[in-house]
């Protein structure tokens, strides 16, 4: 028997998967559509029936990279979203893994889809293979791991201000620059720090798909995965807490930079900034991927599952560039050979 979870449709007994726009579940076969308290499956487990979900859940483990990828048995993976291997295999998956908190999908398949397309046509010297509905079609929702982290923050700043005053009298100008010591303190209380968790997606691709919405954030529940895959983490939460504070000691710096006002430059020349209190929760936040290959090199493109934000970069390709470049010459030279006859 297995311990991933597979919600029923009270109606038929078919296979019930979760929907973004509806924020319910819906059956595959009978199109039925419910909310949690409605399925079949018991939505409250015991204490050990919780436990033994953390610990023994589903994955597929691509050989080849060795990505793993949790998901329930709605849902089939047949490549792997790092290395497009497609021989990826179900195996059990061992280790405490269960998150506390997940942000639902609210963009479908076909709305990502859609972004990403008109996204890349704007990319005209994308490589062609980018803009194939083939690949497109390949774009995959998978939640991603995160760590929230809470925390206090105090800092000190202090550097050198200036002030510059220039005039002109008769042939000369002259300027006067008034130099000052500036020093800033202060405190602050940070909640929800985002740290990607996952070492196969870039850090800044992933930064810059953020924010999520906090307010939609759900307590983690197995049937939130229903048609979607999800990965688990490979920063651990020391490693995170790295990353998590030098976020926060940018924040708190930038913050007490821009209460230095008036002034025509301000340089830092010292800086002490102190991060404690802290703690972290394991959370999971919804992404589509699409992972293309061009010259041997993968190319990963990210999309916020919440908010449809887009990031990625697309290598330029040789054959579109000349083939704009012809296609400008020959328009230019139109206008030059013909374009006068159009006024005889």
């Amino acid at each position: 028997m297995s311990l991933v979870k597979e919600y029923r449709c009270p109606n038929c007994g078919a296979g019930v998967q979760f929907e973004p726009i509806l924020q319910n579940w819906r059956c595959s076969f009978c199109n039925s559509e419910f909310d949690k308290s409605q399925l079949t499956m018991p939505l409250e487990e015991s204490q050990e029936e919780s436990e033994k979900v953390a610990e023994n859940l589903n994955v597929y483990s691509c050989p080849s990279c060795g990505a793993q990828l949790i998901a329930d048995e709605t849902t089939s993976a047949t490549f792997c979203l790092y290395c497009r291997s497609h021989n990826i295999i179900k195996d059990r998956f061992s280790g405490k893994f269960k998150p506390d908190q997940l942000v639902p999908f609210r963009i479908t398949k076909e709305q990502a889809k859609d972004i990403y397309t008109k996204w890349i046509k704007k990319k005209i010297f994308a490589p062609s293979i980018f803009k194939n509905k083939e690949e497109i079609d390949k774009i995959t929702g998978v939640y991603v791991p995160y760590w929230l982290f809470d925390c206090n923050a105090q800092g000190y700043i202090e550097g050198t201000a200036t002030r510059v005053r220039t005039w002109t009298s008769g042939d000369y100008r002259y300027t006067n620059t008034k130099y000052y010591r500036i020093v800033r303190s202060g405190s602050s209380r940070y909640s929800r720090v985002p740290v990607d968790g996952s070492k196969k997606l870039d850090d800044n691709l992933m930064y810059m798909i953020e924010p999520y919405d906090y307010a939609h954030m759900k307590d983690f529940s197995m049937e939130y995965l229903s048609g979607f895959l999800a990965e688990k983490y490979d920063v651990d939460a020391g490693e995170a807490e790295k990353g998590m504070r030098q976020k926060v000691e940018k924040y708190l710096e930038n913050r007490l930079k821009e209460t230095v006002i008036g002034y025509s430059s301000f340089n830092v020349t010292q800086k002490s900034i102190d991060v404690h209190d802290t703690s972290c929760k394991y959370a999971m936040m919804p992404v589509y991927l699409i992972n293309n290959t061009y010259k041997d090199k993968d190319h990963l493109f990210i999309i916020n599952g919440q908010t449809g934000k887009i990031s990625g970069e697309t290598p330029l390709s040789l054959v579109n560039q000349i083939a704009f470049g012809l296609g400008l010459m020959l328009i230019i030279w139109l206008l030059i050979g013909f374009g006068g006859a159009l006024f005889v």
